[in-house]
């Protein structure tokens, strides 16, 4: 993989319409291709990042420098990479203010007047401060460094390492259990569906084979949460409540209303409609930049 960034000056002031546009397309379009990446935007000029296959970047960037939107695009830097630094994003975007460029450490004299191709292209270290900022910006905004292995402590580096380790060890005992059930849900079926002659066959043994099925289900969807704990690039707190909507909702098709009494019917509904409620919340907690701070 390659990471490249550029810096150019839009051909005529865009409007929040405009820039919403533009990051829509570029969503899109990069979801598609594996691309990620984070664009930033003030007093005129672009300064954008790119991380994704050699090819597929290049492409991009081909199409990038014919786009009429704006001119005098300047590569800045192209480098390969192990590991993407913006994996979050198929595309990160902050508009830039000049109260908002005084907040980050080491630039307190940089406004946003000095913004611009001329300046940047001449201060490497300031470009690198300006992305290294607003990435940062957006881990602790969503929590995803929970078990981050570069804090500044060396102690804390240890511990995450060592509760990375026993996650590793959880999601290995997790595939034993969906094997283990995988076993469960044929020896269900034979019992259940197959040894029964069709006369004897009860809706009943029907829904006990689902629930066998939707157990492994919900089994895997634990495993991928443990797994994605050893991510940095995943808000751990949305994954939880996602897992546990699917579970409920799962257990929803298996239900036996002749058994089950209407205020746990009422519970059930109450539960699903609050996680998917939170949910949506979280998901439109992201912060585009656009008249609005990060949460």
């Amino acid at each position: 993989m390659i990471q490249i960034s550029y810096i150019s000056s839009a051909t005529d002031p865009m409007s929040t319409q405009e820039l919403l546009e533009l990051l829509r397309q570029s969503r899109e379009n990069n979801a598609e291709n594996g691309i990620t990446g984070m664009l930033l935007y003030g007093n005129g000029t672009f300064l954008q990042v790119l991380e994704g296959e050699e090819k597929v970047v290049e492409n991009l960037l081909d199409k990038i420098r014919k786009d009429p939107r704006h001119t005098d695009l300047r590569l800045l830097h192209r480098k390969t990479i192990q590991k993407r630094q913006y994996s979050d994003w198929s595309m990160g975007f902050k508009r830039l203010s000049t109260k908002e460029l005084q907040n980050i450490e080491g630039l307190r004299d940089f406004g946003e007047s000095d913004f611009n191709p001329d300046y940047l292209t001449q201060h490497n270290a300031v470009v690198q401060s300006l992305m290294n900022h607003f990435r940062k910006d957006r881990l602790r905004a969503i929590g995803q460094s929970e078990l981050g292995v570069d804090e500044e402590d060396r102690m804390i580096n240890w511990l995450h390492r060592i509760i990375r380790g026993a996650v590793r060890v959880l999601a290995v005992l997790m595939v034993v259990t969906i094997l283990w059930g995988v076993v469960d849900v044929v020896m269900v079926l034979y019992g259940q569906v197959f040894r029964p002659s069709f006369e004897e066959l009860r809706a009943r043994d029907i829904i006990v084979a689902f629930g066998a099925f939707l157990a492994v289900l919900i089994a895997i969807e634990i495993f991928i949460n443990i797994t994605l704990y050893l991510r940095d690039d995943v808000v751990h707190v949305r994954l939880v409540v996602a897992t546990a909507l699917m579970a409920i909702a799962r257990k929803v098709i298996i239900f036996d209303f002749e058994k089950i009494a209407p205020m746990y019917i009422l519970a059930t509904a109450a539960v699903v409609l609050a996680l998917g409620i939170v949910y949506w919340l979280m998901d439109r907690k992201i912060d585009f930049g656009l008249g609005r701070r990060s949460s």
